[in-house]
């Protein structure tokens, strides 16, 4: 055991050694004038990132014949749940239902998959690769699919406007039945809120996860520059920003990319009018917003879609399952369309390489966190969100490493804040 711990702090020591050599060349050879070199077509094309690997559900919950219900954010098993089903999904596709609310909760012998926020069908449809029928307009959205065994039926469920759309479940269910029940899944039991909260489940017992640690990248303005940019060879220097260590770019049109030096923060503005749209192909927030996200590759790590609005869309790196919440826009992408203008802010930091740690966090159930707020004085109605994330904590050794720990958010007021931090604002008499 000594003997693979002093490899393993060997290893982190000359992965950091690398880190720290790679950034202090990136950053030396920023200057004034900004050269692109050559990038061969078709291998940035398969660097880009996919929307069917952005856009998937974050939770599955498994219904059992008793009734009971399970838990699980696993990415593995989400994501070949997902693929089975629209390779198993009837050439009929979805149509509409008549108004019926559908409670999988009560539907035993099924799983529904669950995503972070509404999203368009027409759009999640399309990018499965599923022919979208014309009664499915743009700006239908859904947030659930349920998927019962007793009927062979796939249902994506829009519960905020009591919309309801399904299709057949084709072939022999068995083999969906043995990836749901395999022994390496890992379920937390669940039960259905007693209350009116803004979640479908609440867990039952308290949760322990693990805390996790990654080595930081450091990504180039390059990077940034080639993925926001239209034509990089159109892109130079801000020359009213010399003095600044910030990095400042911008384009004949008026776009503009500026990192902050002190914070890593990186905030592009750019023209997106209507016909640019039609030329890159783009029709709703969702695709407009990827547009830019896609060009990154794999610079940015697991991320995942989290919020949208008409408006806005919001992307996050996601460990185990669970978003990373962060100040400064570190694993996250922000992503905003309005009077023709699209502003991105995100980081130039990001998760690369998880360090091996046994470290684990008890979390308390959903009763005792909403017992907590209550006390507190929140009023339940109050709350818009409610989930566990990772917070993005500089580590005490090295800043090349950043800790991973687990805690429960809770959205207020438009605005995701941390159980610790509500409490100390409420103990200032903050938001009263």
């Amino acid at each position: 055991m000594k003997l693979i711990g002093k490899l393993i702090r060997y290893t982190l020591f000359l992965m950091i050694a690398l880190s720290l050599f790679l950034s202090w060349k990136l950053w030396t050879n920023s200057g004034s004038k900004v050269e692109e070199q050559p990038v061969n077509k078709s291998e940035q094309i398969a660097n880009m990132k996919q929307p069917k690997d952005v856009f998937l559900p974050v939770k599955l919950v498994y219904h059992d014949n008793k009734g009971e219900h399970y838990y699980s954010s696993k990415e593995s098993l989400i994501q070949s749940m997902s693929k089975e089903l629209f390779e198993r999904m009837g050439d009929e596709l979805p149509v509409e239902k008549s108004r019926k609310k559908i409670e999988p909760h009560l539907i035993k012998g099924s799983f529904d998959l669950s995503m972070s926020s509404p999203l368009s069908l027409a759009y999640y449809l399309k990018i499965n690769d599923k022919e979208v029928p014309s009664h499915i307009k743009k700006d239908v959205t859904f947030r659930r699919i349920l998927v019962s065994f007793s009927d062979n039926h796939i249902h994506f469920i829009d519960n905020e406007n009591n919309q309801i759309y399904q299709t057949e479940l084709l072939g022999d269910s068995s083999e969906v039945k043995a990836i749901l029940k395999h022994e390496g899944n890992r379920f937390l039991p669940v039960g259905n809120p007693k209350m009116d909260l803004p979640v479908y489940y609440e867990f039952k017992n308290d949760i322990t996860l693990k805390k996790y640690s990654y080595i930081v990248a450091t990504q180039s303005y390059t990077m940034f520059s080639k993925a926001f940019f239209d034509d990089t060879q159109e892109v130079f220097s801000n020359d009213d920003h010399k003095a600044s260590k910030n990095v400042s770019l911008m384009n004949a049109e008026g776009g503009t990319l500026d990192i902050m030096y002190d914070t890593g923060e990186v905030r592009f503005n750019s023209r997106f009018d209507s016909e640019k749209a039609r030329d890159l192909g783009t029709d709703t927030i969702y695709e407009d917003t990827f547009f830019y996200l896609k060009n990154t590759g794999n610079a940015l790590g697991t991320i995942r879609y989290f919020e949208g609005t008409p408006n806005r869309v919001t992307y996050r790196n996601y460990v185990e399952g669970y978003p990373i919440f962060s100040d400064n826009g570190k694993g996250r992408m922000d992503i905003s369309r309005e009077n023709k203008n699209i502003r991105i802010s995100t980081n130039q930091e990001t998760i690369q390489v998880p360090i091996p740690s046994e470290e684990e966090i008890v979390l308390e159930s959903t009763d005792k966190i909403i017992e907590k707020l209550e006390l507190k004085g929140i009023d339940v109605k109050d709350i818009q969100g409610l989930q566990i994330g990772y917070t993005w904590e500089a580590n005490q050794e090295t800043k090349q490493v950043v800790d991973l720990v687990p805690e429960w958010y809770i959205k207020l007021k438009d605005k995701w804040e941390s159980l610790n931090d509500v409490s100390k604002m409420l103990e200032k008499g903050v938001g009263e």
